[in-house]
């Protein structure tokens, strides 16, 4: 069973979700992987359950992941179309679209 996925954030909120260093750590993480289990995360971090879950949550809002529930455990993967457009919206502000664009 999946969460609904929400649109991506503003800019500022998908900054804010981004700047903290463990949710940043979180987000590398996924880029490695299609999918990455909440125990997977646990083992990664130091840092109790609460705390795993309330950066997901901040990612989640921040329309950057998906979350799926498979009986008691929690999988989460990396939206990587809300990232590649985060990354697209930050370019025009910058007036450097084509040179995204070049990237693929």
């Amino acid at each position: 069973m999946s969460k609904p996925l929400p649109p991506l954030a503003p800019l500022p909120e998908v900054f804010k979700a981004l700047s903290d260093d463990m949710r940043w750590t979180i987000v590398l993480a996924m880029l490695d992987v299609d999918e990455l289990a909440c125990t997977t995360i646990e083992h990664m971090l130091p840092v109790s359950k609460p705390t795993i879950s309330y950066h997901v949550k901040v990612l989640y809002h921040a329309g950057l992941i998906e979350i799926r529930k498979q009986g008691r455990n929690y999988f989460y993967r990396l939206r990587r179309d809300m990232l590649d457009d985060f990354m697209r919206q930050m370019a025009e502000h910058l007036g450097m679209e084509e040179e995204v664009d070049a990237l693929g």
